[in-house]
């Protein structure tokens, strides 16, 4: 393109000599006329020289500023002009084609790897040496505790003692943080890789919850040994009921001449078959601890599911005495979710303090919900009784672990199954002899 235009130029500037050699001549040996002709040939020769070199640069200039502000709406008539303007229209269009294509592959690239920088578990936040943050994704946000995360100075309303981490925090180092926050303490676990990015040094920060690694591996584990035990007791028990049923009804409608020995073979059935069935029973309850449904998410009033949730607490035999404040539920919070499932996680934590709150003269339970700036719901159940012991926070969620005569163990267990399987959590933090407080976040 360029070579082309070149020769054009050349080649005027070649008849604009020649016209000027040949106008000094003729002025000089007396030809007036033929003078004035070349003087004339030398001006439209410059002219034509002037704009085409002045049409070109704005074409040029006019381009680069329209890439550079990435509009590609621009179009260089290519059907006007000379043969050499037409030509570098052509070329220019055609390269605004090009870059056009590699500029939206590019973005598409670059979309591609947000989505996966979003779609994992894993905090990941990219710091340059002047503590600005020029990549984070919404873990990293849920884990720190932010909305926003643009300095590491915003750390410092987070935990000041996480900006000097952060800060001081080199490649190939990698550190544990314990972090309180009000949905409770989480013990982080934070390593650095350095690295380069547009020709700048970058530290990536990996942020890991080394709680919720801990307790989707024991999960898993318990999940693993209730369907060995489920599998191997339900295979032993299922003849023994059976058998036993039978030999019940053969006793009972036969004709025994020894009335002692019928009676004793029956009394005996009678236990062999209501034990069985109550093992039975008892297996069943653990193996909902492994099979819980994937969530049918619909849109409801959280309004009307809390108070449906009060009036199927209030069999139990304190609800009478216990105060339940709702005033913090707004009217018109929606939620998409699974009802029925999250309706299980809130009756067991509202049964739990009622149960907890027996005796206590000014009982209250608060239940209040709210969304945040990242567009979750955030439910609280808070009351006032003797709270949990600080040597057993660490076990409530655990499968079969209950301090009640006659609990099971595993309702807050299931109930963060039911969490996680909305992709949210459930948290708990309690003050002895003042409060108990569930944090619920999807």
């Amino acid at each position: 393109m360029f070579h082309k235009i070149s020769l054009y130029l050349l080649l005027y500037i070649l008849v604009i000599i020649v016209f000027s050699v040949g106008s000094f001549f003729c002025f000089m040996t007396g030809a007036n006329g033929w003078g004035m002709a070349c003087m004339a040939g030398t001006v439209f020769f410059i002219s034509k020289t002037l704009t085409l070199y002045n049409s070109v640069n704005r074409k040029i200039a006019y381009f680069f500023e329209a890439m550079e502000n990435d509009d590609y709406s621009i179009n260089f008539i290519e059907r006007k002009g000379t043969s050499s303007e037409m030509f570098l229209s052509y070329i220019l269009n055609k390269m605004k084609n090009i870059i056009r294509k590699t500029r939206l592959e590019s973005q598409q690239q670059e979309k591609f790897y947000e989505l996966i920088l979003e779609s994992i578990n894993s905090g990941i936040v990219v710091l340059n040496s002047q503590g600005f943050v020029v990549q984070t994704n919404a873990a990293a946000l849920k884990l720190l505790g932010l909305g926003v995360f643009t300095h590491l100075r915003q750390l410092d309303r987070v935990d000041p003692a996480l900006t000097v981490l952060f800060d001081n925090i080199k490649s190939g180092d990698k550190k544990t943080f314990s972090l309180t926050m009000e949905r409770g303490t989480v013990q982080l676990s934070i390593k650095a890789t350095g690295l380069w990015l547009n020709k700048e040094a970058v530290r990536l920060v990996v942020i890991h919850d080394i709680n919720n690694e801990m307790d989707e591996k024991e999960i898993e584990s318990w999940i693993k040994l209730i369907r060995v035990l489920s599998h191997e007791i339900m295979n032993s028990i299922a003849p023994i009921t059976s058998l036993s049923d039978t030999l019940l009804t053969l006793y009972e409608d036969a004709h025994v001449a020894d009335c002692d020995i019928r009676n004793n073979a029956v009394n005996g059935l009678h236990v062999i078959s209501e034990t069985s069935k109550g093992l039975v029973s008892f297996v069943e309850s653990y193996r909902k601890f492994t099979r819980i449904p994937t969530p049918e998410k619909e849109l409801f009033n959280v309004s009307e599911f809390i108070q449906r949730i009060v009036i199927l607490c209030s069999a139990e035999d304190n609800f009478k005495s216990v105060k339940i404040d709702m005033s913090k539920v707004p009217e018109d919070l929606k939620l998409y979710a699974d009802s029925n499932l999250l309706g299980q996680v809130m009756i067991n934590i509202v049964k739990n303090a009622i149960q907890a709150l027996q005796g206590k003269a000014d009982a209250c339970i608060e239940i209040a919900a709210a969304k945040t700036e990242e567009d979750r719901t955030v439910f609280t159940i808070k009351d006032n009784g003797p709270g949990i012991p600080e040597e057993l926070m660490k076990q409530i969620f655990v499968p079969f672990f209950t301090t009640k005569e006659q609990g099971s163990g595993i309702g807050l267990s299931i109930a963060r199954q039911i969490m996680r399987a909305h992709d949210g959590s459930i948290r708990v933090h309690s003050v002895p002899n003042k409060e108990t407080r569930f944090t619920i976040e999807l």
